[in-house]
């Protein structure tokens, strides 16, 4: 049996890697990106640009079906501040995508590995609590961090998100919950400029491309979850359970690209 030129194995595979991505997005605020390039290079034998690539494709429709769900919550998006803060993020992601597609693979799994592991902190920690009443920083700082976000963005297929909610509390004034929301719409946005970057410059395999329906139909339904069980779940515990695993995907890719792992 086959569906999108893919047999049910790896249709089933690439369902499961966009919800699980999706659920992530939708849970804890990020784009997804951290959770999808290692599952295509590792779960499904992908490139890592072409994975990065892909991930951009993704992110798009995660974080617009986790931006639709949370249109009904108590703390929906801040359409001002994510159309101003997308001005400086969209467009710098087409700095990443061209490092990208004109430098060694091993540049681009060497920055996903270390942009992961300093990400492992924030992630473990959230956009939460502590953050609220702290001392704001200045605005034009905001907007030059989110110049560097969509860089690396593009570079590594990492919406950002944990990196724009403290910038969006501290900066922006918003509250955290307001933030986490605002932020998947900001993703969005990098996403599809990001993603058309690499669309235009074309992927190496046509299999990928037909691999992206069942990972995007995935990463929609489980962004929706995400949001919908986002209040009942312990949060804590998901967010450092979900930086443990960026620390070990992290030192797994260092590992690959120095020769001490296969």
């Amino acid at each position: 049996m086959e569906l999108f030129g893919l047999d049910l194995s790896h249709l089933v595979l690439y369902a499961a890697i966009g919800t699980v991505g999706g659920l992530l997005s939708g849970l804890i605020g990020v784009g997804g990106g951290v959770f999808f390039v290692p599952a295509l290079v590792y779960g499904a034998g992908w490139n890592i640009k072409e994975a990065v690539a892909a991930s951009l494709v993704i992110i798009v429709f995660s974080a617009l079906s986790g931006t639709v769900r949370n249109a009904g919550s108590r703390d929906p998006v801040d359409w001002r501040v994510a159309g101003l803060l997308s001005l400086a993020v969209a467009p710098a992601s087409l700095i990443g995508v061209f490092v990208s597609r004109f430098s060694p693979d091993e540049v681009v799994e060497v920055a996903f590995a270390l942009i992961i592991l300093v990400l492992a902190v924030p992630t473990a920690r959230g956009g939460s609590g502590p953050l609220e009443g702290r001392r704001k920083i200045p605005r034009w700082m905001v907007f030059a961090a989110g110049v560097l976000i969509g860089a690396l963005s593009g570079l590594v297929g990492v919406g950002g998100g944990v990196m724009m909610v403290p910038l969006m509390v501290l900066g922006l004034g918003l509250s955290a919950k307001k933030a986490v929301s605002t932020s998947l719409a900001v993703v969005m946005f990098t996403g599809i400029v990001g993603a058309s970057g690499y669309v235009v410059t074309g992927f190496r395999d046509p299999h990928e491309l037909l691999s992206l329906p069942p990972l995007i139909a995935g990463s929609m339904v489980g962004a929706w979850l995400g949001v919908k069980a986002r209040d009942p779940l312990p949060d804590g515990a998901i967010r450092v359970g979900f930086a443990g695993f960026m620390v070990l995907v992290s030192l797994r890719t260092l590992g690959g690209v120095v020769g001490v792992l296969p």
